[in-house]
């Protein structure tokens, strides 16, 4: 019997589409509209994927599997049927070929101190990866929470895992005003209501090794607004996909506040900065 990989991966409707159209219009075009994602095979190869993204995603696989584990165990059930951690990210790092072998180590390395560092957990374990949805002023919107869990007063919270280099303040703010956080308070208070605990950023620190479980700081002003601003963003895509249909160019917002960003070039940097040119160069 094949076993089970599960799925780390961005959801149907999440925030990283909106994101996308919310930062550039060329960006979302080649990542998900008619020229990039499923409809353009050689879109990864034209974006090549970054080192913190790479390192990420296989770290997100590992403990994706992990807490599976867990919650069999908790269920009274056999994990057989998943990968373990380790093979399952090894899996998922040889889809991003020669740099996905490179930072395998490094995320391997991370999954087992976090794994000994969280040895024996105190919460229920509701579900790994699901997919979540709601709608917002009738947009549909989803996504994937990392890990659901129950605590010992009974509260569930969602908890996203986030790989980054070392822990330190700034990494606290820098989810504040993060979409895919605020979209994550309203998913968890419509599904769960006043048994909905929060959200807590399972921190993974890959160069100093330290852990961290934060509940980011509240921003109830952009919390409330948030719903518009997923209107707003699912109105530029049907503005940019218009475009494509049409055959026009979609705009694109070079700014060195949209082109580089905390993770270093976007993705699409050498691509927006030649053109059609660098596409054979980046295969």
């Amino acid at each position: 019997m094949s076993k089970i990989l599960i799925d780390a991966g961005p959801s149907a409707r999440g925030w990283h589409r909106l994101e996308a159209a919310l930062r550039c219009g060329q960006l979302y075009s080649w990542g998900y509209g008619r020229n990039g994602g499923s409809s353009n095979p050689e879109f990864l190869t034209r974006f090549p994927a970054t080192e913190p993204l790479v390192r990420g995603g296989i770290g997100h696989v590992g403990l994706a599997h992990l807490y599976q584990r867990v919650k069999c165990v908790q269920d009274g059930v056999s994990y057989d049927q998943f990968y373990s951690p380790a093979d399952a990210m090894a899996l998922s790092a040889s889809s991003f070929g020669d740099l996905g072998d490179e930072m395998l180590g490094v995320a391997l390395t991370a999954v087992k101190r976090y794994s000994e560092h969280y040895g024996v957990e105190s919460f229920e374990v509701v579900s790994v990866e699901e997919e979540i949805e709601t709608e917002f002023l009738g947009y549909r919107y989803t996504a994937r929470a990392d890990l659901t869990v129950k605590d010992l007063a009974g509260k569930t919270w969602l908890y996203d895992h986030k790989f980054v280099n070392k822990i330190e303040s700034k990494v606290y703010r820098r989810y504040i005003l993060s979409g895919q956080f605020l979209g994550l308070i309203h998913l968890g208070t419509r599904l769960y209501g006043s048994d909905f605990g929060g959200i807590r950023l399972n921190l993974v620190g890959v160069r100093d090794g330290k852990f961290e479980r934060v509940t980011p700081e509240p921003a109830p002003w952009m919390l409330e607004r948030f719903p518009h601003v997923v209107k707003h963003a699912e109105e530029l895509i049907a503005r940019i996909e218009s475009l494509e249909s049409q055959g026009i160019a979609v705009p694109a917002s070079p700014s060195e506040h949209t082109c580089w960003g905390s993770y270093g070039e976007c993705p699409a940097f050498e691509f927006f900065r030649w053109g059609e040119s660098v596409r054979l160069d980046l295969k």
